[in-house]
């Protein structure tokens, strides 16, 4: 097998593999808002039932991201991304064809599911043991979030016209041809014996747990996770409550998710320049200032920092695989981004309830977003230190374990 990071095969694995992320991560997160709604009254459900459909993708997509996290280097980072995407295509299907809400959960979880291993875990894998060198650069590209930047613009114009049931239909029929593409990179198909190998030499769960920079890291990324959950979920009501309209309201989750196309690139380059943990301390500083400013700032500022805080945050994945990816190398980074992500899945629970609760108490959503910041400073804390901790490489961790 040739090396996939020189020419022509380097850029079309990240294509592909870009592809692959964008429509099953992209089209999961992206487009979940567009179809509420609908799915609402297809199901015969309230809006606080039909919620749980995310709660469905992220657990799945945490629990998936754990315990699949060694798996991948046994059925190899190509065939992981293939059964995602597979996967994917089947929940979208599924919910264009039922029309129980059981079932749906099920689809929801399924959605999670295939998003972990065709978004998440394949290309990190990949990234780290073919790009070593430039891992947040790729993983960037991998990342930039093309579908959840348009996917809510573009499901809203067709499901006037195919129904509920043909947009999820037409979004599982987009993954065929992702599929295809997919099965033909000629990256990660080992033969058995020589992946057999590969698993042999792998880290054990205990070289990961002992390292403090992987719980300095895991923590900090953590905390910015759970407050950009939030943020999705409570900028629309923040900006009613300043005395927005909803129409403009809506506005400033849209610059949030466009920022991060510059945002992704400009990180992932800062990742391999400086690393990845010192770039994540960074985009929490600049978190940081955008939340502290949403609470200070008069509502003429609220685009610019909604962009300043897409840009920060939406990177997150791809500096969470990319400091992966730099700790412990291509036999280790699947196992330990899988139990770092799982480290992660409680704050993306608790921040956005957490920061509902405090409007309640106080009808104001402004000291919310002020101890948000406050967060964010501990989590800045924890990635600085965790940047300062001295890193082995991945080779010399494997022979010590």
């Amino acid at each position: 097998m040739g090396d996939p990071s020189a020419g022509k095969t380097g850029a079309w694995t990240v294509f592909v593999c870009m592809l692959a992320n964008n429509f099953t991560l992209g089209i999961a997160f992206g487009t979940y808002g567009a179809l509420l709604s609908h799915n609402e009254q297809a199901f015969g459900v309230a809006r606080d039932t039909i919620s749980f459909g995310m709660s469905a993708v992220t657990t799945t997509l945490g629990l998936s991201a754990l315990v699949m996290g060694n798996v991948v280097r046994r059925l190899t980072p190509r065939l992981s991304i293939a059964i995602g995407v597979a996967a994917a295509a089947c929940a979208l299907a599924g919910l264009g064809l039922t029309t129980s809400f059981a079932v749906a959960m099920a689809m929801w979880a399924l959605l999670g599911f295939g998003a972990a291993m065709a978004a998440i875990l394949g290309p990190v894998a990949i990234a780290a043991e073919y790009f070593p060198g430039r891992s947040g650069k790729v993983l960037a590209l991998i990342t930039l979030p093309l579908v959840l930047f348009v996917g809510p613009w573009v499901v809203t114009a067709i499901l006037s016209m195919l129904g509920r049931e043909g947009t999820y239909l037409l979004l599982a029929a987009l993954l065929l041809p992702v599929l295809a593409l997919v099965l033909r990179l000629t990256v990660g198909t080992q033969s058995v014996t020589g992946e057999a190998e590969n698993v042999q030499a792998s880290l054990p769960v205990g070289a990961i747990m002992a390292r403090s920079d992987f719980w300095l890291l895991s923590l900090g990324i953590a905390v910015i996770a759970g407050t950009g959950t939030a943020y999705t979920v409570h900028a629309i009501p923040f900006g009613q409550s300043a005395g927005l309209s909803v129409p403009a309201s809506a506005v400033m989750l849209s610059v949030y998710s466009g920022a991060g196309l510059a945002g992704v690139p400009l990180f992932g380059w800062l990742a391999d320049r400086i690393g990845a943990p010192r770039a994540l301390a960074l985009s929490g500083c600049v978190q940081c200032v955008s939340w502290a400013g949403l609470a200070l700032a008069p509502t003429g500022g609220y685009l610019f920092l909604s962009a300043m805080l897409g840009a920060a945050t939406t990177p997150l994945t791809m500096l969470h695989g990319t400091a992966m990816a730099q700790m412990f190398g291509g036999k280790g980074a699947g196992r330990a981004m899988g139990y770092s992500y799982a480290i992660k899945l409680p704050f993306l629970f608790i921040a956005s309830p957490i920061v509902g609760y405090a409007y309640l108490q106080m009808a104001d959503y402004r000291p919310a977003f002020l101890s948000v910041a406050a967060s964010l400073m501990v989590a800045v804390v924890l990635l600085f230190v965790a940047s300062l901790t001295r890193r082995k490489p991945a080779a010399q961790l494997v022979a010590e374990a």
